[in-house]
């Protein structure tokens, strides 16, 4: 059964939107932290094929503030997954898609292992690829959603720079007057 409600987002994207509202003791620090770059390290169980995959995806997604350290073991995994998916397809494009045996009823045509573990492993891509932005609609979703974070006055932008919140001029906010004195639970809905 699936999960309810919306995708949760990756530990990178919470990070990048930050907490509007309840700024951590020294969130000044931020905009200085997002000029720098950020260098994620690849998990040490990684190698060969899929640590090419990680060298070549995974500068882009920290440019993009789409994956941090806390991520590295996830992504590590989709890397190993896609150079594992990439061996299917390699050999699927040599054999095919299914082999023939004989039985005493005549020839069957069945599906090639290879093209069921490549099926499996696609699959297990797909929903990687949504959680760390790597298709454009996933990664439109993404940006659209630190967008709509930072756009509270005194946030920082989708960059990382602040600015600071426009105040009215000689207006105040006025408080909503408290409910008639019920000292009911229930308060005001009686």
């Amino acid at each position: 059964m699936a999960r309810r409600g919306p995708k949760p987002e990756p530990a990178a994207v919470k990070e990048a939107k930050g907490n509007p509202g309840r700024r951590a003791i020294g969130s000044d620090s931020t905009a200085e932290a997002s000029a720098k770059t950020v260098v994620v390290a690849a998990p040490t169980w990684l190698k060969a094929d899929g640590l090419k995959v990680w060298q070549r995806l995974a500068p882009r997604l920290a440019s993009l503030k789409l994956l941090s350290q806390t991520d590295a073991e996830t992504f590590g995994r989709y890397c190993r997954n896609f150079a594992r998916w990439m061996k299917m397809q390699k050999r699927l494009d040599d054999i095919g898609e299914i082999y023939e045996i004989e039985t005493a009823s005549g020839k069957v045509r069945r599906a090639d292992p290879a093209f069921l573990i490549g099926d499996r492993l696609e699959r297990q891509l797909v929903t990687a690829e949504a959680v760390f932005g790597l298709n454009p609609a996933e990664r439109q979703r993404i940006f659209a959603a630190r967008a709509a974070a930072g756009s509270g006055a005194g946030d920082a932008d989708l960059f990382g720079n602040r600015t600071p919140a426009p105040r009215a001029k000689g207006k105040t906010r006025k408080q909503a007057p408290a409910p008639a004195g019920s000292s009911s639970p229930i308060g005001f809905l009686q």
